[in-house]
């Protein structure tokens, strides 16, 4: 038996040797060949795969944003303080407020009695009351569309400017920057003492006067922040829609209620919204531009019933009657202009 095993294959003496140099270049445009063909071999939208380990599962949630359910945490306990503090001086006064309207309460008499709804009652039942909201009512009005007149020309003229942003709305704010007793004091002596009855000849002492003094103040105040806010919703009209509705030969009503109302009316709402809560709590203009108690407001009569006869609890009465018109009045502007329809 032979034990021999067969070995390598080791060439023969006689036979030649290649000992000519690789050609390296072309041993790498084949190399690069055959990449280039197997990746045209591979389908579309085929990834590489990464280098290195794969994702595991901890460090794809790290890299996708999403956070294991047992580690989520709420942003509650970082509001709860805010919030408390904020309901606390929300709360505290209303509810103050509507137990004192309960109560028969004054300063001048020892007199602290439950009385339930007696003072809205009276109140309701009482024509002094029902003068104040209109003319409250009517000086809200004047006032809100003056400025809405107004502040849409005024919105419309800057638009067409090529002045700064900045310096536009800090000249529109500075009327009302200006305090508002300051400006109810300019416009009662320019329209009651002064210019008006100088220049017009008519009676300064009459109530008219002393009306029109509050609405000038009003409107001189609030024109400046209801363009800025009419300018940020003509910002959203889209320019193309306009040029093609001129081009279509569309009047300017149909311009106006089919372009540019739907895109700037929210900025309407807002501003004819907050115009009007604004109006309706005013009480400097009132109680300046007429000491003799010819134009009582809701807010004067309000002053009147707290700092004139010490009645603390019907004075609360008036405070939770006139919330109640302000919430009644802005349910209703919303239900009008219908904001989010046009958003």
């Amino acid at each position: 038996m032979s034990t021999d095993r067969p070995g390598p294959d080791v060439p023969d003496a006689e036979q030649p040797v290649d000992t000519d140099p690789v050609d390296t270049g072309t041993a790498a445009d084949d190399a690069v060949g055959d990449v280039v063909q197997d990746d045209a071999d591979e389908p579309e939208g085929h990834d590489l795969e990464p280098i290195g380990a794969p994702p595991t599962r901890r460090r794809r949630r790290r890299r996708q944003g999403a956070v294991p359910p047992g580690r989520r945490r709420s942003g509650w306990p970082m509001l709860a303080p805010s919030l408390v503090v904020l309901l606390g001086l929300t709360l505290w006064p209303l509810g103050l407020a509507v137990w004192s309207s309960l109560r028969r309460s004054s300063l001048t008499v020892q007199d602290d009695t439950f009385v339930g709804l007696d003072n809205l009652t009276g109140l309701l039942g009482d024509r002094q009351w029902w003068v104040a909201v209109s003319v409250t009512l009517l000086l809200v009005a004047s006032a809100v569309l003056l400025q809405l007149l107004l502040g849409s020309i005024v919105a419309a003229a800057v638009r067409r400017l090529a002045v700064p942003a900045a310096v536009v709305a800090v000249l529109l704010l500075v009327p009302f920057a200006l305090l508002p007793v300051l400006s109810a004091t300019i416009w009662r002596d320019a329209l009651t003492t002064g210019v008006g009855p100088a220049w017009f000849g008519y009676d300064g002492g009459a109530t008219a006067a002393s009306a029109l003094a509050v609405v000038g103040s009003e409107v001189w105040r609030g024109t400046g922040i209801t363009a800025l806010i009419l300018l940020v919703g003509l910002s959203r009209v889209d320019r193309v829609l306009l040029d093609s509705a001129i081009a279509d030969g569309a009047t300017w009503w149909q311009r106006l209620r089919r372009v540019t109302w739907p895109a700037a009316g929210p900025a309407v709402a807002v501003a004819v919204l907050y115009r009007s809560l604004d109006a309706l709590r005013a009480l400097e203009g009132p109680l300046l531009a007429d000491p003799r108690d010819g134009l009582r407001t809701v807010p004067v009569l309000l002053w009147d019933t707290t700092f004139g006869a010490f009645e603390v609890g019907l004075a609360s009465a008036v405070a939770v009657l006139l919330l109640l018109l302000a919430a009644l009045l802005a349910g209703a502007l919303v239900a009008v202009l219908r904001p989010g329809r046009n958003a």
